[in-house]
């Protein structure tokens, strides 16, 4: 599911909005796109409810990362407002223009694919997904609005 329709509280907002500082920090040139890949039937079916889905779009091919554009899927175990939710895997694809150019997965720790991107920038991205699993590494701690109320109001 896309990034945008995740947040529906203060913390899966502020998760989501680190998450593209993270983006930001690791390539500065890139653009965090939130909201939905394509909004067509067939595309919609294939999203998974329990990843959070955004895109990175550079202003011209990366040479490094031997890419324009970075699908970036992060998925949890569960619904992200369920008490034990965790986050479990991170899949990105590479894409130029149309055409995929290399897929990594921390499910098979590795790049794979016809262009995969220079060592230096494979390192790069590793750090940063490392960065990610740590941003969303406990379990779930969402709270909800009248979770707030509680606290402030003492019940």
């Amino acid at each position: 599911m896309n990034a945008a329709s995740h947040a529906i509280t203060v913390d899966l907002t502020s998760k989501i909005a680190h998450l593209a500082v993270l983006i930001r920090a690791t390539f500065v040139d890139v653009q965090v796109d939130l909201s939905r890949w394509l909004t067509d039937t067939k595309t919609q079916r294939q999203l998974d409810p329990h990843s959070i889905d955004l895109s990175f779009y550079f202003p011209k091919r990366h040479v490094g990362m031997e890419c324009r554009c970075i699908l970036l899927q992060v998925g949890f175990s569960e619904g992200l407002l369920q008490p034990y939710c965790h986050l479990t895997h991170i899949e990105a694809n590479g894409y130029d223009h149309t055409d995929l150019q290399w897929m990594f997965s921390t499910r098979k720790g590795r790049f794979s694919g016809p262009c995969p991107p220079n060592p230096e920038y494979q390192t790069r991205f590793q750090e940063m997904v490392n960065q990610i699993f740590q941003l969303f590494g406990q379990p779930n701690q969402v709270r909800t609005y009248s979770d707030y109320g509680r606290e402030v109001l003492g019940f």
